[in-house]
């Protein structure tokens, strides 16, 4: 009795209707849709604008004083097609303490070019920041903020985001 590794029945030739295709990806690429740039091109920006859920949320409502507070930012397609949407810097997103970018007084060094934040269908992008109560004043000098109210938002980066719903705000409460 013959294994079948020793028969041949293994072995398939170029001509074989069923052997499986061999050729090179770049030769398929020509078939492939790139549905993401396919999607871009086809959906107007006023639709791809609304697509994206912003939503910013903290572990808590009050924190004492010194306490860090734990921030987490969700970006949300919420349409069953990929989106992707321009922004204004390599940084896609933003986030802010009462309008102090990043917590911070000091002007960021990014360079001034535009750039695009990409969404699977129906993706969401999650990002966690700590925020530990200061305001930084200059490259290494950091300020605490005293007991208040505190606006955190985050947004994607564009100028027009708040205007465009590509933002959202919380509030929290620090006491003594």
């Amino acid at each position: 009795m013959k294994r079948i590794y020793e028969s041949g029945a293994l072995e398939r030739t170029d001509d074989d209707p069923f052997t499986p295709d061999r050729r090179s990806n770049d030769e398929k690429s020509g078939r492939a849709v790139n549905w993401a740039a396919l999607s871009h091109a086809l959906t107007p920006t006023a639709v791809r604008r609304r697509a994206i859920d912003v939503t910013v949320s903290t572990d808590k409502r009050r924190y004492d004083l010194g306490e860090p507070v734990e921030l987490v930012v969700s970006f949300r397609n919420r349409f069953p097609f990929p989106i992707r949407l321009r922004t204004e810097s390599p940084n896609r997103w933003t986030w802010a303490v009462d309008g102090h970018r990043e917590a911070s007084q000091v002007p960021r060094a990014v360079p001034d070019r535009p750039a695009a934040f990409s969404f699977d269908r129906g993706e969401c992008k999650r990002f966690r920041r700590t925020w530990p109560q200061r305001i930084r004043i200059t490259d290494d000098e950091w300020k605490p903020v005293a007991a208040g109210t505190y606006t955190i938002e985050a947004s994607i980066t564009r100028e027009d985001a708040a205007k465009r719903g590509l933002g959202d705000a919380t509030e929290i409460e620090i006491r003594d």
